[in-house]
């Protein structure tokens, strides 16, 4: 499995660059990071290679919304490590534990009492419906 390529972006179009730049002028990539490095491998692929996960792979308090009330290690039930975004063209199941199926409502999802996404959902809601859609092509392409 360690080798196995990430998966495959669809093809760019304005629509989905349009989508890209609202994702990261919205603040979504404050958590969402487009793109980190992986650290030193004895194999010489897998060392200094940049992963376009679309996370931080960091834990964040997602606020009462989200929190399912189990512990883990150090965080407690309303905290969830970001996660990955790349594949989520491909994906049924959305949100950190597979709660929801549409794309709109697990951005919506992001914001409530006590989550640290409250202002950028704030930002996502203030866009026209045609940038929001370029937003969810974009997320979808990934």
């Amino acid at each position: 499995m360690r080798f196995l390529a990430p998966p495959a972006p669809t093809p760019t179009s304005a629509f989905i660059d349009n989508g890209r730049a609202l994702f990261d002028s919205a603040g979504c990539t404050l958590c969402h990071t487009p793109t980190l490095q992986t650290g030193n491998s004895s194999f010489a692929a897998l060392s200094r290679q940049n992963a376009n996960l679309y996370s931080d792979l960091a834990i964040h308090r997602m606020g009462q919304g989200l929190a399912d009330g189990v512990s883990q290690g150090l965080a407690q039930g309303d905290e969830w490590r970001t996660a990955p975004l790349w594949g989520l063209g491909d994906r049924l199941f959305l949100l950190h534990d597979g709660r929801s199926r549409d794309l709109l409502d697990a951005i919506q999802q992001h914001d409530s009492p006590g989550s640290e996404a409250h202002a950028v959902i704030g930002n996502f809601q203030a866009l026209t419906p045609s940038q929001k859609q370029d937003l969810l092509n974009f997320l979808r392409s990934l």
